[in-house]
């Protein structure tokens, strides 16, 4: 799947302002760097700035609209500075959007030129018209031909997710949820490709949710099987998928409620392990019970660029009165603050994670990372992916910004007893945390 992101709202709404104001033809280009240049799926390019073309600088012509050399000039020689690609946008007066003749026969040169002088960088090119996007992607093939496909999704993050060019998929069966979401939201639902990691308590409450809001690209990741003392609270099986992998039985359960999903599976994340399938979802959401894979979604979250939602559930009965609840973490944006800013992760588990199987034995012999598993509860589960999938609406639709931080507790006060749902404050990214600070650093200093 292959996608262009907008990391920085900004870059998208002053380039959409700047077309949406034309009285004739207007050209914007943005300037890419590449995640990714998967040869079977497509580039995976996020926005790093943008340059809007003056009036000044388009002549229209007998067949259709020019920019200046001198502008032409200008952005190339930023791209080569930058050493990124280039998406070149115009805007038309009436949608959809889509190239028209006089764009083909302008394209097919520019493509050839900028792929040369940019040694190969993916180069796009896009359209908008009424508030939708059309945009594709050249790049060289194997051959040294050159090879060209659409962007599966062209999404804005930000205090709102938008897909700019999902298109509206009517079905009757979510007619009741569409006027609460709206239109947009619910095509961006329908186009949009997420991760859900981890298929168990948590994970089948999420991957059924999913499914039910009309979510239809979804990978679902995870390594174990079925087991008994699973279905107290894996609302994706029952007995007769005991010793079945849970990715499966999840996909099976997916497809049940919606046979249009497109439901693939994946082992779990690994500590070596680059995850090439996690570089092209427009959204990762961790649903795992140990701080070593969720350091792992932690890291590929930044170093893709890709949003992240992770949950948490837990129950302590060791102390008096035993401790019950959840917290829902939302990276709206790459730039953090990710789990390693917030103080979120076990540096310990996530060093005993990382060893090699026969080492994490011995060090269960001498006590550490014992691996005992901790009771678990359905309903807690389903509270706690229910808040994340709310907050998940809200982000599609526009309602409100969602929140960063959610704690769950179950338990409440001993003078307020009580279920408890409450947003957190967040402060900004750590400019020296170990996972997002350079990462960050460095796609802020392309701008």
């Amino acid at each position: 799947m292959s996608t262009l992101k907008f990391t920085d709202p900004h870059h998208w709404d002053r380039l959409e302002q700047h077309l949406a104001q034309a009285n004739g033809e207007r050209f914007a280009f943005a300037y890419t760097r590449a995640i990714s240049n998967n040869i079977r799926t497509g580039p995976v390019l996020e926005v790093v700035g943008i340059t809007l073309i003056s009036d000044a600088d388009t002549t229209r012509g007998i067949d259709g609209w020019y920019l200046s050399d001198q502008a032409l000039d200008r952005v190339h020689n930023h791209a080569l500075a930058i050493g990124g690609g280039i998406v070149e946008f115009h805007n038309h007066r009436h949608g959809p959007p889509a190239f028209s003749s006089t764009d083909e026969d302008t394209l097919a040169p520019t493509v050839r030129y900028c792929l040369d002088l940019l040694d190969g960088a993916p180069y796009a090119a896009a359209v908008w018209a009424d508030g939708a996007v059309h945009a594709e992607w050249w790049r060289f093939d194997a051959h040294g031909g050159v090879e060209r496909g659409q962007f599966s999704t062209v999404t804005v993050l930000g205090d709102q997710l938008r897909v700019l060019n999902a298109a509206a998929v009517p079905e009757e069966r979510l007619a009741r949820q569409v006027p609460l979401l709206g239109t947009r939201a619910q095509a961006a639902i329908t186009t949009m490709r997420i991760a859900v990691v981890g298929a168990g308590g948590t994970g089948s409450h999420m991957a059924q949710s999913l499914a039910y809001l009309g979510f239809r690209n979804v990978l679902i990741m995870d390594d174990d099987l079925v087991e008994i003392s699973n279905l107290n609270r894996m609302v994706t099986a029952g007995y007769a998928d005991v010793g079945h992998p849970k990715s499966h039985v999840t996909r099976k359960r997916m497809r049940a409620i919606n046979p249009l999903m497109n439901v693939t599976t994946a082992r779990g994340v690994t500590a070596a392990d680059e995850h090439p399938e996690l570089e092209d979802v427009d959204l990762i959401i961790g649903c795992v019970d140990n701080d070593g894979p969720r350091n792992r979604l932690n890291q590929i979250a930044v170093q893709t660029r890709t949003p992240y939602i992770d949950i948490a559930t837990g129950v302590d009965d060791a102390v008096e009165p035993f401790a019950l609840g959840g917290r829902v973490i939302i990276f709206t944006t790459p730039d953090g603050p990710c789990l390693s800013c917030l103080g979120e992760l076990d540096p310990a588990e996530v060093a005993r994670w990382a060893k090699p199987v026969h080492q994490q034995g011995l060090d269960r012999q001498h006590g550490y990372g014992t691996g005992s598993k901790s009771p678990s509860v359905v309903y807690l589960n389903g509270l706690t992916v229910n808040a994340a999938v709310s907050e998940l609406a809200a982000w599609l639709s526009g309602a409100r910004p969602p929140a960063r931080w959610l704690d769950i507790d179950l338990i409440g006060e001993s003078s307020r007893p009580g279920t408890r749902v409450d947003p957190r404050d967040v402060d900004g990214p750590d400019p020296d945390c170990i996972t997002c600070a350079g990462v960050n650093r460095f796609t802020r200093s392309r701008q």
